[in-house]
């Protein structure tokens, strides 16, 4: 018997009005907030990101001390960046002549980045570009928008593996679209936008891996893929690694061994080291992306990359601070004024820190409540380590790697940021605290898109 079309159409709707919602949503905020935004661009590196665009179809990539092109010191030095205005020689100027005037010595500091992300944004901006006739600066931050709405998607089908009630999922997904770290990463040009979707498919590859509905390969892909958009979405890795690992040792405190394989009713022909195998696998990927991308970019180097002076001394003090860095900021990653204790993106503190208590109660509320024999014990107790022990893991790499540390901004944390908010869903079970949860994030919400214009 078929079904009408009617009766499919409402069940889809029901089933999935939470994504549909949220994508409406996110394109809504996103995309007027990246429409009102002027030419002066993001102090988040948008600069750097917008010479790779406009050397993307002639160049591929951009090399290690290469000058910034003459668009984008226009852009600087008649637009600048926001709050700090332009900068660099007067506008209309001979910009060759006096190029080590601008911020970097006019040097890119974005051949850290494969061409991955640059190359789609260039093509769908440029989409977006035809199609409406918004000018290309704008079209390619629009493509933000379509990271978040992508983010939101994940995010719905990663909670309902977990069952995190609907109304949770969107008074949580309202709250990241309406969050300093989105205003930020998803209105300008800018290499965080894929990390928020890329950390939540990770976890969702991870969980579907763990019930036996998804090979594990899916993780080494997508570990291979986060790394060959941005080095810091190691963090999403390394806490689905975690996941696999914890899950592995609660498995082996009930299964019987039978040479290599383990008696499991509902996984019989899973190899014992499947669960550790992968995490080492997903691992190795990401190293094997980033080895063999840094050897491209040693042998197309140009000189020595420009000195950004953000070093600053590294030790014991410096690595306890990241502890409380990722879990409670990364929601709220504001841009901090250099020499003041303003934000570039001034959300009144009363709107944004019950942002950080979303994060901190989520993580710290799972983790104290866990039920002995629960099976979300593993990923509840890995994210919570992730949480706290990312960001000092990241300076270390970095200190050991590269012989100087620098203050980590919060948003590194975009990766794991999808598992904070999946504990907060797992905990919100109390109709009342979920509609004064969904209340708030709307509030926030409509804040954002009223004070768009103002702050654009």
């Amino acid at each position: 018997m078929t079904v009408p079309r009617s009766d499919r159409m409402k069940r889809f709707l029901t089933a999935f009005w939470v994504p549909i919602v949220l994508v409406m949503v996110a394109l809504g905020v996103s995309g007027t907030v990246a429409v009102v935004h002027t030419d002066q661009m993001s102090p988040v590196d948008e600069w750097v990101y917008i010479d790779y665009l406009e050397k993307l179809p002639t160049q591929g990539i951009v090399h290690r001390g290469e000058d910034i092109g003459a668009a984008a010191l226009d852009q600087m030095a008649c637009s600048g960046v926001k709050i700090y205005g332009p900068m660099g020689p007067p506008c209309g100027s001979d910009y060759e002549a006096h190029i080590r005037d601008f911020p970097y010595q006019g040097q890119t500091s974005a051949d850290l980045y494969t061409p991955i992300y640059f190359g789609a944004t260039w093509v769908v901006g440029g989409a977006i570009h035809l199609l409406t006739g918004t000018d290309q600066v704008t079209s390619w931050r629009l493509t933000g928008a379509l990271w978040q709405a992508l983010s939101m998607v994940l995010m719905f089908f990663l909670f309902r593996l977990w069952n995190v009630r609907p109304l949770a999922t969107l008074a949580l997904g309202l709250a990241v679209i309406a969050s300093p770290f989105s205003w930020w990463t998803y209105s300008y040009v800018n290499t965080d936008a894929p990390s928020f979707a890329l950390g939540v498919l990770l976890l969702l590859a991870t969980t579907k891996f763990i019930r036996g509905h998804w090979s594990g390969w899916w993780i080494v892909a997508v570990s291979a893929l986060a790394m060959g958009i941005k080095a810091t979405n190691i963090l999403g890795i390394c806490a689905v690694g975690l996941y696999l690992v914890v899950q592995w040792l609660y498995e082996r405190r009930s299964i019987t061994w039978r040479g290599l394989k383990t008696t499991r009713p509902e996984l019989p022909a899973r190899s014992w080291f499947a669960l550790p195998g992968f995490a080492l696998a997903a691992g190795a990927a990401g190293a094997v992306v980033t080895g063999v991308w840094t050897v491209i970019r040693s042998m197309v180097a140009l000189t020595d990359s420009p000195d950004q002076g953000t070093t600053v001394p590294f030790g014991p003090v410096e690595l306890t601070d990241q502890l409380i860095n990722f879990l409670p900021n990364t929601i709220a990653a504001n841009v901090d004024l250099v020499g003041t204790t303003a934000l570039a993106y001034p959300v009144p503190a009363i709107m944004s820190v019950p942002l950080t208590f979303l994060t901190v109660a989520g993580v710290i509320g799972a983790f104290w409540t866990l039920r002995k024999g629960s099976a979300e014990v593993p990923v509840v107790t890995a994210i919570a380590i992730a949480s706290i022990v990312a960001a000092p893991f990241l300076a270390l790499v970095l200190f050991t790697t590269q012989g100087a540390y620098f203050p980590l901004p919060p948003r590194y944390g975009a990766s794991i940021l999808g598992g904070m908010l999946l504990l907060a869903g797992m905990t919100m079970r109390f109709r009342p605290a979920i509609w004064a949860t969904l209340a708030y994030s709307a509030g926030l919400t409509v804040v954002v898109l009223a004070t768009a214009a103002h702050y654009g």
